[in-house]
């Protein structure tokens, strides 16, 4: 069952170009009780590194020589008190040389004053997504029938079966609405609802997949939305879908009947309308706004979970994460697992289960009490379920620099909310019986892209290695592809829990190790990090 379902999110991926975002200036992360790198000790002249001019300032000021010496300067010196003497001397000296020669490590300094109950800005904006993700989104949903093949549900059906409300006795729950499940995933922090609407075309199916240009016919995807916005401008305020006024359709999501699945009409190889986000390349504007990009695709709406589920996936997109499975190439033409086993289901890897703990602290879900970062030493954490209390552990690569950076989060799930169970043609399937401990390896690194910011090692983007091995946005570091449970050590010969090295291989010993205990598989457990 779950090769099954891995496989057609990884079909969605056969015929998606790459999907990067708009140039964005890249955004400085401040959040809420989160450590936030402000300097180093030993950093006198306050730039962010330590080099020859520190210690000369040091040496001219112990020297009793600091006419030359800024205020700035000065106020920054007893920061090279290394020795934690409360006063410098030549000992400080001897050790700020040392770390300049990187004999000694760099000594990191954090602001950890900031007010603890506030959300984190949403990492993921830097890439500049058109809808909202935190707060409110309000989703256009157009049920687009052809005269060859008409929707079988009306606009009102779907609206309730999309945007109604959370209803856990639904045979179809976790994915009975669309509002419902991203209203869990967020811990309420989005407020997603949306309007059905619904519009006939005025040709044939196959006639919006004409996209041979030499053609009289030519006629694309982008041809179909102006037609069906056009048409539905005196009735839908298109202000109403565009939040935050920068005259940009925040999300739209075309609906396309079952008997659109499976066609190939303009004979390229590819299934024509598999759901996915996409660009929208025209420039036609209805009420001063213009779609930037859209969801598009062909799914059963009678097939409720996997209907929902499906544009649940897309939006994601539209919020800015791409697909965490893998690329499709000669050496695994069936297997687009991204994050594999039982501890793998994650909602844009597989289109079923909840979100991780990297997408939810992308999408800015987390406040900053609830991200807790390894700073070094022994330390011992307490994890809770996170299909209930939004909280997880940020282990980073080195000095804690933000969250475009390489980190492990380790995070807690159990069978219960998003993860209650999954769906193949609306029969369920249990995604996984018993919950525990799981390490995601995150690399968020910004890179410029073909179409502006992105997540440099994105699915499809420009740096992304086909053959999967090398650097990938998220991959999960599991036992046996399932949970870490009770008195389980996660060390260096743990399969995966490397760090990537300067070729991109995973090799590099994070030099720790990661014990679970005091587990119980209801509720969460504790970790304790220590050096190796």
């Amino acid at each position: 069952m779950k090769c099954l379902t891995r496989t057609m999110a990884g079909l969605m991926a056969a015929c998606i170009t790459a999907l990067s975002f708009a140039v964005h200036p890249l955004m400085q992360t401040s959040a809420a009780n989160v450590p936030i790198l402000i300097g180093y000790r030993g950093d006198i002249n306050h730039d962010m590194k330590i080099d020859r001019t520190d210690v000369l300032l040091l040496k001219s000021y112990l020297l009793g020589d600091s006419t030359e010496m800024s205020a700035d300067e000065s106020s920054h010196l007893m920061n090279a008190d290394l020795d934690d003497s409360k006063s410098l001397n030549a000992a400080d000296l001897t050790l700020l040389k040392r770390i300049t020669l990187h004999i000694d490590p760099l000594i990191p300094i954090y602001d950890e004053s900031i007010n603890s109950d506030e959300l984190i800005p949403p990492p993921i904006r830097a890439v500049n997504p058109t809808m909202p993700c935190v707060g409110e989104a309000h989703v256009l949903m157009i049920a687009v029938s052809f005269p060859d093949a008409q929707h079988v549900l009306s606009a009102d059906e779907l609206q309730k079966q999309c945007f109604g409300p959370e209803d856990p006795q639904s045979p179809y729950y976790p994915q009975e609405s669309i509002s419902a499940f991203y209203s869990r995933a967020s811990y309420g922090r989005l407020n997603l609802t949306g309007k059905v609407f619904s519009y006939t075309a005025k040709y044939e199916i196959d006639a919006y997949m004409q996209t041979d240009p030499r053609k009289v016919d030519y006629r694309t995807r982008d041809d179909l939305l102006d037609e069906v916005l056009e048409a539905l401008d005196s009735v839908v305020d298109y202000k109403d879908y565009d939040l935050d006024g920068n005259g940009i359709l925040d999300s739209v999501v075309i609906v396309l009947p079952k008997e659109a699945k499976g066609r190939d009409s303009n004979e390229d190889g590819t299934e024509d309308w598999v759901p996915c986000s996409g660009y929208y390349y025209g420039s036609a504007k209805h009420d001063g706004v213009t779609p930037a990009k859209m969801c598009i695709g062909a799914r059963d709406p009678i097939n409720q979970a996997d209907f929902n589920g499906t544009w649940i996936h897309e939006l994601g997109h539209a919020m800015g994460l791409p697909d965490y499975y893998q690329y499709l190439n000669a050496n695994n033409q069936n297997d687009y697992q991204g994050l594999t086993g039982s501890s793998g289901w994650e909602m844009m890897d597989d289109a079923d289960g909840d979100f991780s703990s990297f997408s939810k602290l992308m999408y800015g879900w987390f406040k900053g009490n609830e991200v807790q970062i390894y700073t070094g030493g022994t330390q011992t954490y307490e994890l809770k379920s996170m299909q209930d209390t939004p909280n997880c552990v940020l282990i980073p690569h080195g000095v804690f620099n933000g969250f475009y950076s390489e980190y492990f989060l380790v995070e807690f799930n159990t069978p219960t909310g998003n993860y209650t169970g999954g769906f193949a043609v609306n029969n369920r399937h249990i995604l996984f019986q018993h919950g525990g401990v799981r390490v995601m390896h995150c690399d968020a690194e910004l890179a410029e892209g073909r179409r502006g910011t992105e997540l440099k090692w994105r699915l499809n983007g420009k740096n992304y290695d086909i053959s999967n091995k090398k650097q990938r946005v998220l991959r999960v570091i599991n036992y046996n592809n399932a949970y870490f449970k009770e008195g389980m050590v996660i060390t260096n010969e743990t399969k995966g829990f490397a760090w990537y090295d300067e070729n991109g291989d995973r090799t590099v010993d994070p030099g720790i190790t990661i014990t679970v205990s005091d587990f119980d598989e209801n509720t969460g457990c504790k970790i304790t990090i220590a050096p190796a």
